[in-house]
């Protein structure tokens, strides 16, 4: 039987080509009756067309707004009417049942050759699917949407031209002006950065040391480009500065780079710090100021002690019986006890202050080492200890460095020695070796005392620490002396290190870098002011003066400034006239 289908093509011939499609597919001739319709329309619209039947499309079309429920009208019939192209609109669809079925559909008016409209053409798609996922994608980007505006830190996603594409309502409060406003904007432009105005945001002179600009612009070259930095803006709305800490990170959407900015206002911590910063120079001055209270009474003491010494030394060559003999050596070691604590206190207060200098003087290592050992050899041995040198043979003769300062150290750590080893014996030792291209010069000092648990350690190389409150009972000392030390060994660029077991000893270990020179500047003299009524007639004369009127060596009591020279002239004038007047009362 032969059917119209209202097209050059027969029922068969469209049934072939258009059977199979997966979208539904109809034919109506201009009074809106079916002339072809495939199976998948069968399956969208819940009917089954006969060929060569009547039947209406608007019939079988129940379409309706699946939200309201109202129904819709029928889009076959509006395309004929209106003589264009009709589609539905958002929501609507068809029922299966308690089933919701979205659809879309293209119904577009057929012509003959002559241009009448002899019917419509109409293509439905069954997009349930794609409306679920339509719908969470909305849903989706509402919670994302509303966890943007809900974050109380600013959040600005710019362009790959540097235009403001979204932001939040934090970052508005924080910037200044509207939503609209700042949409399409540079970021500058939007919170009137003054150094940009008015040329706009990337177009001053000045952009080029913006470091927020900097950062956009280097984010745009570099798709992996992230970066953290704080920068201070002008509020519009208090026109006062805020500290912003900025986060700079790239997201891709639909193939486009998006630069995030998430800004933290940062003021308030800020203004802590500053007056955390000005707090602690209050306390930085006032600690100075102690420490050069310490410094200037340690002067200021030093001289009567060392009168006191002459005076006693004075009084030890005099006719004495042994109970005033003994007397006066305890008097003496008191007062040369006590002027090594203020020398102590002198230079840790130097040291706190910065203004212990470390000389670069030409040297013999040598003679330095061997003076230092004939000292602390003497001591040893009235104790009954072993003093082992130092091995000079493999040592370079000549170096660069500050002798009083390496003197110091060594005589502080064998001081510790000797002090707390009660048998057995001392070693002073010395090497050179390198770490890479450096080259570096070690000393070490190793006795058999005492030794130190490593709690006990942990205490060292801190100001007025010792081991334990008995140490201090037992052998003395203020407990700066190794404290002294690492600094003096940090100012010279150089490192210490201890090992130590109780029982066992310890050994104390520095090293500083080795620089070679061709000979001595000066000698390694002890410096001492003689304290002599007869002084300026040596000094005169060029010679020594007469045997009965020399003081002994052991008077010689050095005058050292803070440099560890000796004082000017002034000062040991001043020294000498107060053991003269001390004499003479």
């Amino acid at each position: 039987m032969h059917v119209d289908t209202g097209t050059p093509f027969s029922y068969g011939d469209l049934e072939s080509v258009l059977g199979g499609l997966g979208d539904g597919f109809v034919l109506t001739n201009v009074q809106g009756f079916i002339t072809y319709m495939n199976k998948a329309a069968e399956a969208i619209f819940e009917c089954s067309y006969e060929p060569g039947s009547r039947m209406l499309f608007a019939d079988i079309c129940r379409l309706m707004n699946l939200e309201t429920k109202e129904r819709y009208f029928c889009p076959v019939a509006r395309a004929i009417k209106e003589n264009r192209t009709v589609g539905l609109g958002k929501n609507i669809g068809i029922m299966h049942g308690d089933v919701q079925v979205y659809l879309s559909a293209t119904c577009s008016p057929r012509y003959d050759k002559a241009g009448n409209i002899i019917g419509s053409t109409s293509v439905f798609r069954d997009i349930t699917m794609l409306h679920g996922l339509a719908r969470k994608m909305e849903s989706d980007q509402y919670y994302m949407r509303s966890v943007f505006e809900a974050a109380k830190i600013g959040i600005c996603s710019l362009s790959i031209r540097g235009e403001i594409v979204e932001v939040n309502e934090a970052a508005l409060e924080t910037l200044g002006g509207t939503y609209n406003d700042a949409l399409g904007q540079q970021l500058g432009d939007v919170f009137k950065c003054v150094n940009c105005m008015p040329y706009g945001c990337g177009r001053s002179d000045k952009c080029k040391f913006c470091i927020i600009r900097n950062n956009i612009e280097a984010a745009v070259l570099d798709d992996g480009f992230s970066a953290e930095f704080v920068a201070a803006v002008i509020s519009r709305v208090t026109e006062e500065p805020i500290w912003l800490q900025f986060f700079l990170t790239q997201v891709w959407k639909e193939n486009e780079k998006q630069i995030v900015l998430t800004m933290i206002d940062i003021s308030k911590r800020k203004q802590r710090e500053k007056e955390l910063t000005e707090a602690r120079r209050m306390a930085e001055a006032a600690n100075n100021t102690k420490t050069q209270f310490l410094a200037n009474m340690s002067h200021e003491i030093r001289t009567p002690i060392n009168g006191m010494t002459g005076m006693i030394n004075l009084t030890l060559r005099s006719p004495l019986n042994e109970e005033q003999r003994a007397n006066l050596q305890a008097a003496k070691q008191c007062s040369e006890d006590l002027l090594k604590i203020i020398n102590d206190i002198l230079d840790y207060a130097k040291l706190e202050n910065g203004k212990m200098v470390i000389e670069k003087i030409d040297l013999d290592l040598h003679v330095l080492l061997k003076r230092v050992s004939a000292l602390h050899g003497q001591v040893a041995a009235g104790k009954g200890l072993e003093f082992i040198p130092p091995d000079c043979s493999d040592l370079p003769q000549f170096i660069q460095g500050d002798p009083l300062r390496l003197r110091q150290i060594l005589h502080n750590l064998l001081n510790n020695a000797l002090k707390f080893t009660a048998k057995g014996s001392i070693t002073l030792g010395a090497r050179t070796f390198k770490r890479g291209i450096k080259s570096l010069l070690e000393f070490f000092v190793e006795d058999t005392g005492i030794g130190m648990t490593v709690e006990a350690q942990e205490k060292l190389f801190k100001p007025f620490s010792q081991v334990d409150g008995s140490t201090t009972r037992r052998f003395g000392g203020t407990g700066l002396g190794l404290m002294i030390v690492k600094e003096l060994v940090t100012a010279m660029d150089g490192e210490i290190h201890l090992v130590s077991k109780p029982g066992a000893g310890s050994r104390f270990t520095f090293t500083i870098p080795l620089v070679l020179a061709d000979k001595a500047d000066t000698e390694l003299k002890d410096q001492s002011v003689f304290v002599n009524p007869y002084w300026e007639k040596r000094k005169k004369s060029g010679s020594e003066p007469e045997a009965e009127n020399t003081l002994p060596k052991e008077l010689h009591v050095p005058v050292l400034d803070d440099d560890g020279n000796e004082e000017p002239d002034d000062d040991i004038l001043d020294l000498l006239k107060y053991c003269e007047d001390k004499l003479n009362s």
